[in-house]
């Protein structure tokens, strides 16, 4: 193998294990194996044209017009119009849709084509740098980008791993260089000092990619423990605990007015401040989270192409550090300093004047309405959030009562979707009371009398017996603190201090988080647990809307959001591919079926052709034969050149046999004497040798289609 053959591949392998580092911005795995496969169309080219070409120019040229080519032809067969004139309006839509979404970004075309051709000119970019400058210390930046996007943008959801991978490939191009410079890949296998240094070698290159990713880590804020970092972002916070003043608000002696919104869609909204996702003997708390600043990530688990709706807010006299949205909010205004912890969507003030951050607080939210439907709920089951080690784990001496309970309560459930609402209905059945004083007591004896005993509580009561009894069945669950939606007043909702609220959330597969409402007499179960489970047709519920001393008026069954527009939204069906992406996508796999001969019978004619001083002509040619020998199933021997060519020979037809032993003959000439014999029937001898070997061979059509010298040779010196 070339050094710049040796290089590019480097840089190929480089660049394919840093492009997972773009996983926070966008959820299509398409845009990835799109990626991929550009990614080798640019370097296979690159080894190929440098090969048959006369000069690095006209390689690079022909390179560009392959990559220019594939690109066009993947993006056809992905599904973009043959029309030029519509390209525009898919770039339009791409950008538009980069804008309004959260990340990671659902599917989308024009952002798939938009992003293949960036890792495409990247790409290009590293080759060019690596090999054709001959500076492959400078190919960190293309592959620096690919890692630096998310990690500006989303620094919260950056994963250690692909900073570990991204410095990997960085040095194996450094390696591969240094190898190139130190002919380190010269040795024959019975050389055991070069191998140890390449071992050596290797091994350096691993530790330096450690200490690379490391320093990365300790410099990037968005590796955190969470992602499998040993570094964490802006470190543990505490924050003040909105569940201690829950009580406290809702004895208020005077209902005073606090939050006042507006809604894109006709229903209200809870308004979530936090959630509780630790849970011990004193109860759900919250737990020590790192803060990250800049754009919001996509709601956990919830499928994509849910419709948005935002809500602007005014918050009159009330403090509190945390910032009342609906879940699951997708982006905000609000002036001051914020951040956010990426696992419970939560917004935390981090400026001056922390606890009085929302008082007198005008703001504007936009959230993802991740409701399901009834028969989506239905057939749900438990899945596995990324903090599923908290939400899902119950203390060691946790009641087996409770536990029991729970079994029995949900015996007639087939799902866990169905044995969420179980509880959900068995907590608002008439054998409980709300009332905002509890039984005395605390720790796992009162939650136990709650429950089997006395069974009179508020909100909290509810929502931490149905989050520990979900856990008891295998589900994750966390309690929400927040607002009940409040009341509407003309085109206002008003949310007054008793509003206050504690309810719980379930994690199910495929719908992430789902809130559920245990607490009688306050607020209404939300629509998708209330309709019949059985029913395929039932249509999502708005969030539910309290009632009782609370409650007003009557939402609609139907948020009034604007449903993702289509040309947006990739539909879940197959795609569909016009004839001229059939011919495209069929005439690519004949092109790529028919590489290896192609490639072979080039590296042929270009040895057989070599012009220049006789012993380069012969040396060409000697390596002709050697790859004809690898190629008909057979060992290259050991030994001189006369020794190579009587065994090889042996093994030929007579004619065929007295060409090898002429070859061979000039080539140890070539070596070892100062003048060559004549060289003229030397193409010929070596046809002949080669028409000897294949008619010796074992007739194989895996051989001619994949021959066997293209991947023997890569790393063999004779």
């Amino acid at each position: 193998m070339r050094a710049s053959e040796r290089l590019g591949v480097a840089v190929m392998i480089a660049m394919a294990l840093a492009l997972p580092a773009l996983q926070p911005v966008t959820s299509d795995g398409r845009l990835f194996v799109d990626a991929w496969i550009m990614i080798a169309v640019v370097g296979i080219a690159g080894i190929v044209t440098r090969r048959l070409l006369p000069t690095d120019r006209w390689a690079r040229f022909v390179q560009t017009l392959v990559a220019v080519a594939a690109l066009i032809g993947l993006a056809l067969a992905e599904g973009v119009p043959a029309d030029p004139f519509r390209v525009p309006d898919l770039l339009a839509q791409a950008l538009r849709w980069t804008v309004e979404s959260s990340a990671p970004m659902a599917p989308n075309l024009g952002v798939r084509v938009v992003a293949v051709a960036g890792v495409t000119l990247l790409a290009m970019i590293a080759d060019q740098l690596s090999v054709s400058m001959n500076q492959p210390a400078w190919s960190l930046l293309p592959l620096g980008v690919l890692y630096l996007v998310p990690a500006l943008a989303l620094p919260a959801l950056v994963s250690f791993w692909s900073v570990l991978a991204l410095g990997y490939g960085y040095l194996l191009v450094l390696l591969a260089d240094s190898a190139n410079r130190t002919r380190l890949l010269r040795f024959k296998a019975a050389d055991g000092a070069a191998r140890g240094g390449l071992l050596l070698g290797g091994t350096a290159c691993l530790l330096a990619a450690l200490l690379v990713a490391g320093l990365a880590g300790v410099l990037t804020p968005g590796l955190d423990a969470s992602r499998g970092a040993p570094f964490t972002g802006s470190g543990p916070v505490q924050m003040g605990d909105p569940s201690l003043d829950l009580r406290r608000n809702l004895q208020q002696p005077v209902d005073r007015r606090v939050i006042t919104y507006t809604s894109s869609r006709e229903t209200g909204s809870y308004l979530r401040m936090t959630s509780l996702p630790g849970f011990d003997a004193t109860g759900f708390h919250l737990n020590a989270i790192d803060l990250f600043s800049g754009s919001l990530p996509s709601p956990e688990g919830a499928s994509a192409g849910r419709p948005r709706f935002t809500v602007d807010v005014t918050v009159g006299d009330f403090n509190a550090e945390w910032l009342p949205l609906p879940y699951a909010p997708t982006a905000f205004e609000a002036s001051g300093e914020w951040r956010h912890d990426p696992v419970s969507l939560s917004v935390l003030a981090s400026g001056p004047q922390q606890k009085r951050a929302t008082n007198g607080l005008a703001y504007t939210g936009t959230a993802v309405d991740v409701n399901p439907t009834a028969a989506e709920l239905a057939r749900a089951i438990a899945g596995r959030p990324r903090d599923v080690e908290v939400t899902g784990a119950l203390p060691p001496g946790f009641p087996e009562q409770i536990v029991q309970l729970a079994r029995q309560v949900t015996a007639e459930g087939g799902t866990d979707g169905e044995k969420a609402v179980l509880l959900q209905d068995w907590l608002r059945s008439p054998v409980f009371t709300y009332s905002t004083e509890p039984a005395p007591g605390s720790g796992f004896d009162a939650l136990t009398a709650f429950l089997l005993v006395d069974r009179k509580g508020y909100c909290e009561q509810f929502a931490a017996s149905m989050a520990v009894m979900a856990r008891a069945l295998g589900i994750p669950a966390r309690v929400a603190i927040g607002f009940l939606p409040g009341r509407k007043v003309g085109e206002q909702w008003q949310v007054n201090i008793r509003d206050m609220h504690a309810w719980p959330e379930l994690y199910f597969a495929g719908l992430g988080w789902v809130s559920f409402e245990p607490t009688p007499g306050v607020a209404t179960a939300p629509g998708y647990t209330s309709a019949t489970v059985d029913d395929p047709s039932a249509s999502p519920s708005a969030s539910p809307t309290p009632t009782g001393s609370t409650a007003s008026a009557e939402p609609s069954d139907e948020p009034s959001a604007a449903p993702v527009d289509e040309d947006q939204a990739e539909q879940a069906t197959p795609l569909e591919l016009s004839w001229l992406a059939w011919v495209g996508g069929g005439l690519g796999v004949l092109a790529l079926a028919a590489a290896p001969t192609l490639i072979r019978s080039a590296r042929r004619r270009r040895r057989l052709a070599a012009h220049g001083p006789p012993g380069h002509v012969v040396g060409a040619a000697w390596d002709e034969v050697r790859d004809s020998v690898w190629d008909a199933g057979r060992e290259w021997p050991k030994g001189s050149a006369r020794q190579i060519g009587d065994e090889v020979a042996r093994r030929l037809p007579e004619e065929a046999a007295a060409a090898m032993a002429r070859v061979a003959m000039l080539v140890e000439q070539a070596r070892y004497a100062d003048t060559l014999g004549e060289t003229g029937t030397l193409r010929d001898d070596v046809r002949r040798a080669r028409e000897g070997m294949d008619a010796g061979a074992r007739q194989n059509w895996w051989r001619r289609l994949l021959p066997r010298s293209l991947w023997r040779g890569l790393w063999w010196r004779g």
